[in-house]
């Protein structure tokens, strides 16, 4: 094991936990730092580079996120044995990628409930309504004439660029805002790449997973396979020999597991694409609800030539603003203007230079800062409410400190009275929901795993609750 040395100068405006980051993954990337090698411990690197723990701490808790590193208990840091550099992408000049600085179930009517944690329910105060309604007020006067007109296919120029500029500012991905298609939602944009691919293809998405996604695509007659999750996120070596022409996957964090896939396994789907001439929609539906370290970073950013990148605002802003869109990689974005070229807008003009001035002028950053802190906050009075319960003997919370809710998993002791959970559970006042509801078939697997989505449930009652599951396992 050898220090590492970088120089501190160079790291420009970016954070010195985040440069020191950047120069091991690129260590890795490149060989020097090879698979299952052992790397510095925090101190010991601390004091050779002369910054504090807590930002080599912070560095390394990223590089483990996205699967570079793995920590063994009392022996240290290692490079993950998964990272072999005959895996990872190549780019059109043949040599390895360099990333910029920047990168970075239908609702059962019942009694009233002691406590549901089937659904999201955030304080209405969330919503930012005065800035909202401000923007609304000027906007009719800014774009008087743009109100009087149909908006274009791909939406609002204005929206577009406003959502490039966030992406390359949060996410380090440099994006055309010409390539950006805007939707009312996701629904329209799996069945606007349904034209662009056609339906003789098939379509590999996660299981388990989001199940309207399969369900768009099955009753447009594509041909559906459902790919196994690991720990790891979609079983990569699935799509072999699979006449698969296109991927829907969530690698930032997959539902409902909580997954993040590593870079290793991420290394390997991009390649898969390129080999075949295949697709990734890359579904970063809740990539802003990271409650420590630096978003990951996105397939997007490591090879756009045949990564669809897709996001919504309908989970970081409000259900009823129908707002979604996606980045088309460069030969889709061809066949888009070729065939498709003559749709009109489908989101309301009104709304979309709203948005516009919303994410341009700063407004949404806020937003987004406050409602991250809300969701962390909630989450961390369900732990505490999980704690003070004592259901964590019965329980263990398989959550990765991102998302909009918690997983947990029943004990291997408590298995037999773990069936009928969700019914008994619902019998007395409290809603959770099962794996097996985003599972396609018969979910065996993930029978022992549950969701519970963040509420607005004041503790006392989260305790309650808690402590109704733990006597239904235990009695």
């Amino acid at each position: 094991m050898e220090l590492l040395t970088y120089s501190l100068e160079n790291k420009g405006n970016l954070p010195v936990y985040m440069y020191l980051y950047e120069c091991i993954k690129n260590d890795i990337l490149t060989g020097k730092i090879l698979p299952g090698e052992r790397i510095p411990s925090k101190r010991v690197l601390a004091s050779h580079l002369g910054v504090a723990i807590i930002t080599v701490e912070n560095a390394y808790a990223q590089l483990i996120t996205e699967g570079y590193i793995i920590s063994r208990e009392k022996r240290g840091y290692y490079v993950s044995e998964d990272m072999e550099l005959s895996s990872l992408p190549i780019d059109r000049s043949g040599e390895l990628p360099i990333l910029s600085d920047n990168e970075k179930a239908a609702k059962v009517e019942t009694s009233p409930l002691l406590a549901d944690f089937s659904v999201n329910s955030i304080k209405s105060d969330s919503f930012p309504f005065d800035s909202w309604a401000k923007l609304m007020r000027r906007n009719m006067l800014d774009h008087e004439a743009g109100f009087l007109q149909a908006p274009t296919g791909k939406g609002v120029y204005e929206l577009r660029k406003a959502i490039a500029d966030y992406l390359y500012k949060n996410k380090g991905m440099t994006v055309d805002a010409d390539r950006i298609i805007v939707g009312p939602g996701t629904e329209y944009l799996h069945h606007i790449l349904i034209q662009l691919i056609g339906r003789s293809c098939f379509v590999a998405v996660e299981n388990p997973g989001y199940k309207k996604v399969g369900q768009i695509y099955e009753t447009n007659g594509v041909r559906v396979i459902y790919i196994p999750v690991d720990e790891k996120g979609m079983k990569i070596d699935r799509l072999k020999n699979s006449n698969v022409k296109l991927v829907h996957l969530s690698p930032a964090h997959h539902f409902p597991t909580g997954t993040v896939m590593p870079i290793h396994r991420r290394s390997r789907l991009l390649n898969w694409a390129a080999e075949q001439d295949a697709y990734i929609i890359e579904d970063d539906y809740d990539s802003e609800f990271r409650f420590e370290g630096r978003p990951v970073t996105t397939l997007y950013s490591m090879d756009s030539s045949n990564v669809i990148y897709m996001n919504t605002f309908t989970k970081t802003l409000a259900p009823s603003i129908r707002i979604a869109y996606m980045v088309l990689p460069e030969k889709l974005h061809r066949r888009y203007n070729e065939k498709l070229s003559f749709y009109s807008g489908s989101v309301s003009g009104f709304e979309q230079y709203t948005l516009a001035a919303f994410i341009s002028e700063g407004y949404y950053e806020r937003h987004i800062r406050r409602v991250r802190n809300q969701y962390k906050k909630c989450r961390q009075e369900m732990l505490s409410a999980l704690e003070e319960s004592g259901i964590l003997e019965c329980i263990e919370i398989t959550e990765d400190k991102a998302g909009l809710q918690l997983a947990f998993r029943v004990r291997p002791e408590y298995l037999k009275n773990a069936v009928g959970l969700e019914q008994k559970a619902l019998e007395n006042g409290v809603k959770i929901v099962p794996f097996t509801a985003y599972c396609y078939g018969n979910g065996e697997y993930y029978g022992d795993r549950y969701l519970l989505y963040y509420s607005d449930t004041e503790k006392s009652r989260m305790i309650s609750a808690f402590c109704v599951i733990k006597k239904l396992l235990k009695n």
